[in-house]
């Protein structure tokens, strides 16, 4: 089935179907990520009452006062754990080459939920401890139980993926055995006031991770993604759906056979805008911080030598997350130093 330039895939048969059947959802996937870096993915068996519990959870955070969030606020700003709030993040200050505005969104993240060696000090907060709030009591097992099936889906998701670029199927495991994948909560309030000219409620960006799995709402304001054709398309809203995206991690490694593309939350219209609050889900898949990212099998040829050097996966993440995160404070007028403690 497709939306537009947007396919959506049901994955049930590479699940559970024979070779043929598997290989033709590889196929699907490949030509996905080859044309424009997204899809939905349907027939995931991820249990809809976990998702819904997570939702829940996530909301009930999101409304408790103010001061009261702000006790479990991201510690440092290298560390993406906890709670931050609005005006503190601009995810299209490390793509613009001009001063942009904050984001109209909070967030709430938890890194893995099993503790792993730092493989140096640079990598150390990469393996942060998560910071779970005193409130609500049911956020921690509902987020818990969330963070183990979007993990399970993104396996199944890394197996589709190298078999649709000519690997073996369990290709990618050992490179994802210590990966630093997080889930994260992405608030977007009701809008009081009128956005100033040029602020969204998440800036055009593209993810650092290998892939991003993508639960939302049909709240107004909407996620749009960046065609081939440089025009802006609106993501389907399949029931039961998760939307996947390919990030700069995969496309590199890919020597860029998959495109990693720019995409944005766009304002809810004027007469929308008072009670259009919306809120997505979001698992950033990562790979093991010192696994090393080099062009793969296959993708490189005479026609087509390798475009990156080999760099490790914590290496990649850094460059880009800590050139987005101080263009992103820059553009808020804060400083590191203006966090408190997460304590």
């Amino acid at each position: 089935m497709s939306q537009g330039p947007f396919p959506v895939i049901d994955l049930a048969p590479f699940r559970s179907g024979d070779a043929a059947a598997r290989r033709a959802v590889a196929r699907e996937i490949d030509e996905a990520c080859g044309e424009i870096g997204f899809f939905g993915v349907t027939g995931h068996g991820v249990d809809e009452t976990v998702v819904q519990e997570c939702y829940e959870q996530a909301l009930a955070f999101f409304d408790l006062p103010l001061g009261e969030k702000l006790r479990i606020r991201q510690p440092t700003l290298e560390i993406v754990r906890g709670y931050i709030p609005q005006g503190l993040g601009a995810l299209a200050a490390a793509e613009e080459d001009r001063p942009v505005h904050p984001d109209l969104k909070e967030s709430f993240t938890i890194g893995p939920l099993v503790a792993h060696p730092v493989p140096s000090a640079d990598m150390a907060p990469l393996r942060a401890p998560n910071l779970w709030p005193g409130r609500p009591a049911g956020l921690r097992p509902a987020w818990e139980r969330a963070y183990r099936a979007f993990e399970a889906l993104a396996r199944d998701l890394m197996h589709a993926c190298a078999m649709a670029l000519g690997l073996e199927e369990n290709w990618f495991d050992s490179r994802m055995e210590r990966h630093f994948s997080i889930l994260s909560a992405l608030y977007y309030p009701d809008q009081h006031e009128v956005p100033v000219p040029g602020q969204l409620r998440s800036g055009a960006h593209t993810d650092f991770d290998a892939l991003t799995i993508l639960r939302t709402d049909d709240a107004p304001g909407r996620l749009q993604v960046m065609t081939k054709a440089g025009t802006w398309a609106e993501a389907p809203l399949v029931p039961g759906a998760f939307i996947v995206n390919i990030g700069d991690l995969l496309a590199r490694w890919t020597n860029d056979r998959w495109v990693s593309t720019l995409h944005r939350v766009v304002n809810p219209a004027s007469a929308d805008a008072a009670s259009s609050r919306r809120l997505s889900l979001g698992f950033f898949q990562e790979i093991d911080p010192d696994a090393v990212v080099s062009a793969l099998p296959g993708t490189v040829s005479a026609g087509r030598p390798a475009k990156y050097p080999p760099i490790s996966a914590g290496a990649l993440h850094n460059e880009k997350f800590m050139r987005q995160a101080k263009a992103a404070e820059r553009a808020a007028g804060a400083t590191v130093s203006d966090r408190p403690s997460g304590a």
